[in-house]
């Protein structure tokens, strides 16, 4: 995959362009890469040009020793937004990547189309931080193979969790100072979250998903973001944080109405 050059250091990304199609980019959650976009990216590529990457500190993008927040990566998506040559863009952005979603769609409504918020929020309750601080501690002490095997269980259903369980509990995650540290930095832009003020800027319409048992982010937290979003609306879905992935074909047909509609 190709890298892209910005202010804070190299952009791992994936982008499939269509002639005259509008563009979907597409922005990860927590420690996640472009792999986590998968089905996605094969789902929407025919109806639209479509772009994902990943994140400052994860996967194969920069990891600089700065303090992160939302603004920083929102700031940065814009820079690959144009050195892309991209004008306008429709935003999907799921957990962390929601968050970011709503700072980028707030400070730069002309670059924004339409906007997709899933399982994420604005602002964390107590048992949101406490999730955080337990997972700095287990990426500190035990390494990212337990955290990733922590979402599972913490964020998909038991018969999910039962079919997906070998492949988890056997994945070979290599435990590299840097990806540590990465993750660390993105959890502590996390923990400083406050977007309230930037959602009630907000001009692009908006959809709001989240599922229903979400456990990592509360449903509550989820549909208030509509609360102050003037053009949105929610939809909720069966299952946990990891809702899109175990539902893909019922959510993203709901996305994929939205966005050509």
């Amino acid at each position: 995959m190709p890298y892209l050059e910005t202010k804070l250091g190299k952009i791992n990304y994936l982008i499939k362009r269509k002639q005259n199609k509008p563009f979907i980019f597409f922005i990860g959650g927590l420690g996640s890469t472009i792999s986590s976009w998968e089905h996605q990216v094969n789902y929407y590529k025919d109806s639209f040009s479509v772009l994902a990457f990943d994140n400052l500190g994860s996967g194969k993008s920069s990891k600089p020793k700065i303090d992160y927040s939302m603004e920083i990566f929102a700031d940065n998506c814009l820079e690959i937004i144009r050195r892309l040559n991209i004008s306008r863009t429709h935003v999907v952005g799921k957990s962390m990547g929601g968050m970011i979603a709503q700072v980028l769609a707030s400070k730069y409504p002309k670059n924004i189309n339409k906007l997709v918020l899933a399982c994420t929020c604005a602002s964390r309750d107590k048992v949101g931080k406490e999730i955080i601080s337990v997972s700095k501690k287990i990426a500190k002490n035990v390494g990212l193979k337990e955290i990733w095997f922590n979402a599972l269980l913490l964020g998909y259903s038991r018969d999910y969790v039962d079919r997906n369980f070998s492949t988890y509990k056997n994945s070979t995650i290599e435990d590299k100072e840097s990806d540590i540290k990465g993750y660390l930095s993105q959890c502590r832009a996390i923990e400083s979250l406050d977007n309230i003020d930037y959602l009630k800027r907000i001009r692009a319409k908006t959809l709001i998903v989240y599922g229903k048992n979400d456990l990592i982010v509360s449903p509550k937290k989820s549909i208030e973001i509509a609360r102050f979003v003037r053009n949105s609306q929610v939809i909720g879905f069966p299952g946990g944080h990891g809702f899109w992935k175990e539902n893909p074909n019922i959510v993203d047909k709901e996305v994929l109405d939205f966005l050509i509609d």
